[in-house]
């Protein structure tokens, strides 16, 4: 079992005090909100469910992009990794397109599919795609041949091969591809909300902002950064359950 970080939660709690002072010794808090200010407000407003239903909002939207995202990513990265011809043939219009950052498409996105879900959907999933598809890739370009040629010659055909070695063998690519693909489908669903939403956390924040209630706009940061802490928290032990052949030193 995982030991508890002491000295990284140490750590916060010292910085949370120092913040605190500050704030409250230098008179910054037209501009910062005190910790337990921001604390405060953050469990009020989760319990009288004007923040929860904002976060349900946003939770919904995150998991659809990152599933779109998950699907394309790890079929484009199996498919053009285990294939130079289709790797050659895409190579160009794939460099072309990585690039474009996805907060860049959020007008085009409101254009074609409006304001509905289906807007959120294409501009998570387009962010979430490259992480995932470029460690797809290289953990399916990566695979020792030797595998490839045993499998072979125990009369393993094409199709079993890549369900029975190259995938394997790639999961703790295509797992660290996801870890990284959650962590900016959560930034671009907040993001993609505060420029463009009606609703969710990223709208919430913004209503606070334009409101000048600075311990609410903060409470949706702090409750931001949580959720971010917890997915992470949460892929890394699915990582280590089901791709326990990677080695601890991944999971360290």
């Amino acid at each position: 079992m995982k030991r508890v970080n002491v000295a990284g939660w140490v750590f916060v709690v010292l910085v949370t005090v120092l913040v605190e002072a500050g704030v409250r010794v230098f008179d910054w808090d037209h501009t910062l909100s005190p910790p337990s200010s921001t604390l405060r407000a953050l469990v009020d407003e989760l319990a009288s469910g004007a923040l929860s239903g904002e976060l349900a909002t946003t939770l919904e939207r995150f998991v659809q992009g990152l599933v779109v995202g998950l699907v394309i990513g790890v079929a484009l990265g199996v498919a053009i990794g285990s294939s130079r011809w289709l790797r050659d043939a895409s190579s160009v219009t794939l460099e072309f397109l990585r690039p474009i950052p996805a907060v860049a498409l959020i007008p085009l996105a409101v254009l074609f599919f409006g304001l509905g879900v289906s807007m959120y959907r294409f501009v998570i999933a387009y962010a979430v795609v490259w992480p995932i598809f470029i460690n797809t890739l290289y953990g399916v370009r990566g695979v020792d041949r030797l595998l490839h040629d045993v499998a072979r010659t125990s009369g393993v055909g094409r199709a079993g091969r890549l369900f029975r070695v190259t995938l394997p063998a790639a999961l703790p690519s295509i797992a660290t591809g996801i870890r990284l693909g959650a962590t900016v489908a959560l930034v671009l669903v907040v993001t993609t909300e505060f420029v463009q939403g009606t609703d969710g956390v990223g709208s919430y924040m913004q209503r606070q902002q334009v409101a000048v209630q600075l311990d609410e706009l903060y409470a949706a940061v702090v409750l931001t950064a949580l959720l971010g802490y917890l997915m992470n928290v949460g892929l890394r032990a699915a990582e280590h359950r089901f791709v326990f052949w990677a080695g601890e030193e991944r999971f360290a």
